[in-house]
């Protein structure tokens, strides 16, 4: 009613208005449509850097091992005990058999989904806050670190987060529509099926609308309401009972074993704040949270979703609280859970910033415009330099994804860099750091996709040189736990499978790495996949010949003369 009594009133004195406006306002430029194609830009260039060179690593794997020992029918009849996403898996398995499954066509959907979030959402937001406000958190969305990394992971978040969220916008339009809505309401249950097939985590989220909704409608009579309210909900019941009904029906231990593990504690909160900041700074940490405290009370009374966002994720931490899954101690998981939160975090800063800055201008003018410009300016650098992009964008990085850099941003929580500190280094990498950055590609043997026990991140950033997995299903043994057959269904490109040389060098790569066996100071136990892989070391030596480089931890094998004569020039 306000907004279509306010269109009337600048209606009837628009002629006022036009003659009151200078030209240069009237006519003048909006630098909107530019600032907002340069931060797409930004967005793109930072999901995109690198990434079909990225190595599959960690959950990543999940889907490959069913896809390697179930049929499409097993598939859609289990969650499985290591947790995968079935519309995932049905979608690689259709790539699988018809144009071969490679990194990139299993995480084209996330970037996807990623890029659209990043320019979709500030548009949404533009809507009620306007322009300083959308551009100010398209930037924040930008670069943040979880939202980077989870466009450029063969794991369904940053699918998810955008299709749960569309799910609530959705439901509004549906429920404010003056007649019968079918179009948003079908909207709406796509996306609620599909985030909620996709990851289960995602379901309160959608649900949470019908109780935002439906209970005021309940309390106060409105049959009209409660009726649409009650259709779409039991359309929207029968389909989630159709998707999720038949791997809780075929395998339910699936679940039941990942739940009654862990609880979330204190510092488990505190560690998502940071990843909800994207910094390992407390005092930054700090100021952050200060400001998005500041623009909270705007974002709770603008933001139409607001109360729904904030409901789903209330019902998703009680959902957490009662299950108590596996890993949720950590801030990586929890904060994965509660994804949702982080868009609304960064939107909340986003306002926070703007209204400081608008208070320093009422207080002191021009000045204290600059004076707000300069500080947020200052703000958004020092939380590009504290991002964990700062190191997983460096050139050549095959293995952006490893835990050591997701973990957990504070340095003295991540138990990853702690585990790895202690592993021996061979000062060969450092050797290689002699060479042009990038010019050296190496295959390092053996591979562990659990990527505590692979340490190509630190090699490649001690190294400049690029450093990807040698595989030895078929050269050595049988199958090899973590690895694919080198056939034309696996079409994986940034590895080198030992049982075809001639391979190995028409992919690029120039020397072979063998990791020996090692044991950690003060224990008994001796680490590495290499241990298993021993036996496998004398058929090394005679495929591949004279080492280039040997020691104690390492042997290295040249993959042509050129690359040996260049090494050896240079040592």
């Amino acid at each position: 009613v306000h907004n279509k009594s306010r269109n009337k009133l600048i209606k009837s004195n628009k002629i006022n208005i036009e003659m009151k406006l200078p030209k240069t306002q009237k006519h003048g430029f909006n630098p909107f449509v530019p600032v907002f194609l340069a931060l797409a830009l930004l967005a793109v260039y930072l999901r995109l850097d690198q990434f079909t060179l990225q190595v599959l690593l960690d959950d990543e794997w999940h889907v490959i091992h069913q896809l390697l020992f179930n049929t499409p029918s097993q598939l859609v009849t289990t969650f499985g005990h290591a947790d995968f996403s079935i519309p995932l898996a049905l979608l690689y398995w259709a790539e699988l058999e018809t144009i071969g499954l490679s990194e990139t066509g299993m995480r084209w959907p996330m970037m996807l989904a990623g890029i659209v979030f990043v320019c979709v959402a500030p548009l949404y937001v533009r809507r009620y806050f306007g322009d300083r406000v959308a551009l100010l958190f398209m930037l924040l969305v930008a670069i943040s670190p979880r939202l980077v990394t989870y466009s450029r992971t063969a794991r369904p978040y940053a699918l998810t987060l955008l299709i749960s969220l569309l799910a609530v916008v959705f439901f509004r339009k549906f429920v404010d529509s003056d007649k019968p809505a079918f179009k948003w309401g079908l909207l709406y249950a796509i996306c609620a099926f599909g985030s909620s097939w996709l990851h289960l985590v995602s379901m309160p989220l959608v649900l949470a609308p019908f109780a935002v909704y439906g209970i005021p409608a309940l309390i106060n009579g409105d049959k009209k309401r409660v009726g649409r309210l009650l259709k779409l909900g039991l359309g929207t019941l029968a389909g989630l009972l159709v998707l999720v009904l038949p791997p809780l029906l075929g395998q339910p231990e699936a679940l039941t074993l990942k739940t009654g593990a862990q609880l979330p504690d204190f510092q488990s909160f505190y560690g998502m704040l940071y990843v909800w900041a994207g910094a390992s700074s407390a005092p930054l940490v700090f100021a952050v949270v200060v400001l998005a405290a500041l623009g909270a009370g705007p974002v709770w009374r603008k933001l139409p979703i607001c109360i729904s966002l904030l409901t789903g994720l209330a019902l998703t931490l009680v959902l957490i609280l009662l299950t108590q899954p596996a890993w949720v101690q950590y801030a990586i998981t929890l904060s994965r859970y509660l994804l949702p939160a982080l868009p609304l975090f960064l939107l909340a800063l986003s306002v926070g910033v703007i209204r400081v800055g608008d208070g320093l201008f009422r207080l002191a003018g021009q000045s204290g415009r600059y004076t707000a410009y300069m500080l947020s300016l200052a703000l958004l650098g020092y939380m590009f330099y504290q991002s964990p992009l700062q190191t997983m964008l460096l050139r050549p990085n095959s293995n952006s994804l490893h835990a050591a850099y997701q973990f957990d941003y504070r340095e003295d929580h991540n138990l990853v860099t702690r585990y790895q500190k202690d592993v021996p280094v061979s000062p060969f990498w450092q050797t290689l750091s002699a060479l042009p950055p990038d010019s050296v590609r190496v295959a390092a043997t053996p591979f562990s996709f659990e990527s505590h026990r692979w340490d190509a991140a630190r090699w490649e950033q001690l190294s400049g040189q690029r450093v990807m997995p040698g595989f030895l299903t078929g050269f050595c043994g049988g199958f090899w736990w973590g690895e694919v057959p080198n056939d034309g269904r696996f079409q994986f490109h940034n590895v080198a499978y030992l049982s075809a040389p001639r391979d190995m060098q028409q992919r690029g790569f120039d020397l072979l790495v063998y990791q020996k066996p090692f044991k950690l100071p003060g224990e008994d136990e001796t680490h590495s996949l290499a241990l298993t892989a021993e036996s496998c070391q004398p058929k090394i030596r005679e495929q591949f010949g004279k080492p280039l480089f040997e020691d104690n931890w390492l042997v290295v094998f040249a993959l042509n003369n050129d690359i040996r004569n260049f090494i050896n020039a240079t040592r």
